[in-house]
């Protein structure tokens, strides 16, 4: 399960960017003049993602900016005489409880390699500050599930099989989140959201207690099928875990929160790692009940 980074993290970071990534016609910053370093909270990079999110780290904690801030990221793609300047693209910043989330949106990963991208940030009175440039490695193909696939055919735990044993004390309203298997609504052919978030046990991560409201609230529309799994953090014994084990390693869940939309088909229409806007993810919902 992944933490929120720490001033460790940013040692490792700032070594990192000492590599040299080859030369464009962008200004480079060095990690002894930058603010701040982004950290990927993504839990993969791959060609053709749909989505990445990020945070950025100045030392041991977050940098602060004024809410009219404008983020910005830079992609640079890989090539025979290496690093060079791709794209530009405007961020989402969603904040949970103090804590910036930065999503972008049609990532230009087209090809497999050594990437590299900076986030730079401008205030309204003109001034801007960026990011050294993070090299990351995108792979040829998701590990996980993306949208497209068929969605597992493995068993979610019910309350049937106990899976209320050592969790949180739950409202009578969030029961629904518990009262079906993920198995059972596949052959009902019953469209359905599945939350991952182990919402009191995920370390450092707020965003995990805000998708299980998030879920409790969808629920309360009662438009479409709510799931909710604690996949880490609480042990239980015998059939319960294996069941949960077994249900983690079916969706390939290993980073937390997740979101997935799954139509009446049994496909998987959508999937959002970590945050997701309200709006965002109602209009994926939308489209699975059309």
């Amino acid at each position: 399960m992944r933490v929120r980074a720490s001033a460790a993290l940013f040692l490792i970071l700032v070594a990192a960017f000492a590599v040299s990534c080859g030369r464009d016609d962008r200004n480079v910053i060095s990690p002894t003049e930058a603010a701040f370093v982004p950290v990927v909270e993504s839990s993969e990079l791959h060609v053709e993602m749909s989505r990445l999110v990020l945070t950025l780290l100045d030392r041991d904690r977050q940098p602060e900016f004024s809410d009219d801030a404008l983020f910005r990221i830079r992609y640079f793609d890989p090539t025979e005489a290496g690093i060079k300047f791709h794209s530009e693209a405007e961020l989402t910043s969603i904040v949970v409880e103090g804590l910036r989330y930065l999503v972008a949106s049609d990532v230009p990963f087209d090809e497999p390699g050594q990437w590299a991208i900076a986030v730079t940030v401008e205030s309204v009175d003109g001034s801007s500050e960026s990011s050294p440039r993070l090299p990351i490695l995108v792979a040829e193909s998701a590990r996980g599930l993306v949208p497209g696939d068929p969605a597992p055919r493995a068993s979610t735990p019910t309350i049937a099989d106990g899976v209320l044993e050592r969790m949180a004390e739950v409202e009578r309203s969030r029961l629904p989140m518990y009262e079906r298997s993920t198995s059972q609504l596949l052959d009902a052919g019953q469209p359905f959201l599945i939350v991952w978030s182990s919402a009191e046990r995920c370390a450092g991560r707020r965003a995990c207690a805000r998708a299980l409201e998030r879920a409790a609230s969808i629920l309360q529309e009662a438009e479409i099928a709510v799931l909710h799994v604690e996949p880490f953090g609480r042990p239980r014994s015998g059939a319960l875990q294996q069941l949960i084990d077994d249900a983690v390693a079916a969706w390939s869940i290993e980073a937390e929160p997740q979101f997935y939309v799954v139509d009446a088909d049994g496909v998987i229409a959508n999937r959002f790692e970590i945050v997701v806007e309200d709006l965002e993810l109602s209009a994926a919902i939308d489209d699975v009940l059309r």
